[in-house]
C-alpha cells in the first residue's frame, strides 16, 4: 500500500469506529479494514457490492463506502457503472505484479549469483530500485568465502549516484527521471563519491556506452565493484555485480568480473524475458586501477 493511499484513508478528521486515541489506533484500524476489504476480492468472488462487503466483514456500510471511495479514486478498485459492483482495479493488479516480479527475480537470480560468487571468490550482488525509485536496494547477496570480504545486508539502500550497482541502475532509468536525481543534491558517502552533476552525467554516459558500471571507494573505503544492468525496454530491472576489497584489485580480476557479471546478467535476463546492454570492453575497464588518481 502506498503512502498516497495511506494519506487518503487517514486524512479524514472523523475517526472510524469512535473518537481518536493518543496511540494512533483509529489510523491502524482504517488500514486493517482497508486490507480486509482488498483481501475479500478473490478468484471465487471477484466482484462485490458495498452492502455485501459490509455484511461479510461485519462493518458499517458508511465505513465501507468511505474506504471504497478512496480506493476507487486511487485505482485500487473499480466500479461497474451498471451493476455498481466493485472489483480490483489496475493499481491493485499492478502492485501484485510488482510483488510477483520481485519474487520471481530473486528466485531466478539466486543460483546464477551463487555460481558467479564461486567462480570469482568474491561477493555477488543483485540490486534493484527502491519503491520510491530514488535509491537502490540490495535484493540478494552471495558472500565470498574468503576471510577478507565485503558484507552488504539485503535490504540496505544506497543513493543512486554512488557505487557500481547504483550507477548501473541510474544510467538505464528513463532519462527525465534519472536527470532529476543527477541534478542533486548529491551526498558524499566516501572519498571518491561523485558529487558533481556534470561529472556524474559523463560517468553515466560512459556506463551506457560500455554496458557496465565500475566504482572505487564510492560507498566504502577500500571497496571496488563492477555491475551490469538488466533492462526492459525503457526502464531498468536490476543490476548484477561484484564487490570486493581493494587488496585483491587487479586488472585480470576486473576483466573477469566484468565478463562474468555480464554473462550472469544475461542468464537472469533470459529467464525473465529481459535484455542486457552489449558489453564494450577496452581500456576503460582499467579505470578501477587508476581510481585513486581521480579521487
Amino acid at each position: 500500500m502506498t503512502a498516497r493511499l495511506y494519506g487518503s484513508l487517514v486524512a479524514d478528521p472523523v475517526p472510524v469506529g469512535g473518537s481518536r486515541q493518543g496511540d494512533g489506533r483509529p489510523a491502524f484500524q482504517v488500514l486493517e479494514r482497508t486490507f480486509s476489504i482488498l483481501e475479500i476480492f478473490g478468484e471465487a468472488d471477484p466482484e462485490w457490492t458495498t452492502s455485501d462487503i459490509a455484511r461479510a466483514l461485519r462493518l458499517p456500510i458508511p465505513t465501507v463506502h468511505r474506504i471504497l471511495t478512496a480506493l476507487r479514486r486511487l485505482g485500487y478498485v473499480a466500479q461497474d457503472r451498471q451493476t455498481k459492483r466493485f472489483r480490483l482495479g489496475p493499481a491493485a493488479l499492478g502492485l501484485g505484479a510488482h510483488a510477483r516480479g520481485a519474487a520471481d527475480l530473486r528466485a531466478v537470480a539466486i543460483q546464477p549469483l551463487r555460481q558467479l560468487s564461486r567462480e570469482l571468490s568474491e561477493t555477488a550482488l543483485l540490486t534493484g530500485l527502491s519503491p520510491s525509485r530514488d535509491a537502490s536496494v540490495c535484493l540478494e547477496r552471495v558472500e565470498s568465502l574468503q576471510p577478507l570480504r565485503l558484507s552488504l545486508e539485503p535490504g540496505r539502500q544506497l543513493p543512486l549516484h554512488a557505487g557500481a550497482s547504483q550507477k548501473a541502475l541510474l544510467a538505464f532509468m528513463p532519462e527525465e527521471e534519472a536527470e532529476m536525481l543527477v541534478a542533486g543534491p548529491l551526498v558524499g558517502l566516501c572519498r571518491s563519491t561523485i558529487i558533481d552533476p556534470g561529472r556524474l552525467r559523463a560517468e553515466l554516459e560512459l556506463t551506457r556506452e560500455q554496458g557496465f558500471a565500475s566504482s572505487y571507494e564510492e560507498t566504502n573505503v577500500g571497496v571496488w565493484g563492477v555491475a551490469v544492468p538488466v533492462v526492459s525496454g525503457w526502464d531498468v530491472v536490476c543490476a548484477v555485480g561484484i564487490a570486493a576489497p581493494s587488496p585483491r584489485l587487479n586488472k585480470d580480476l576486473v576483466l573477469r568480473a566484468v565478463r562474468r557479471s555480464h554473462a550472469t546478467a544475461e542468464e537472469i535476463a533470459r529467464a525473465l524475458g529481459r535484455a542486457v546492454p552489449p558489453l564494450a570492453l577496452g581500456e576503460v575497464t582499467l579505470g578501477l586501477s587508476t581510481a585513486r588518481k581521480r579521487s
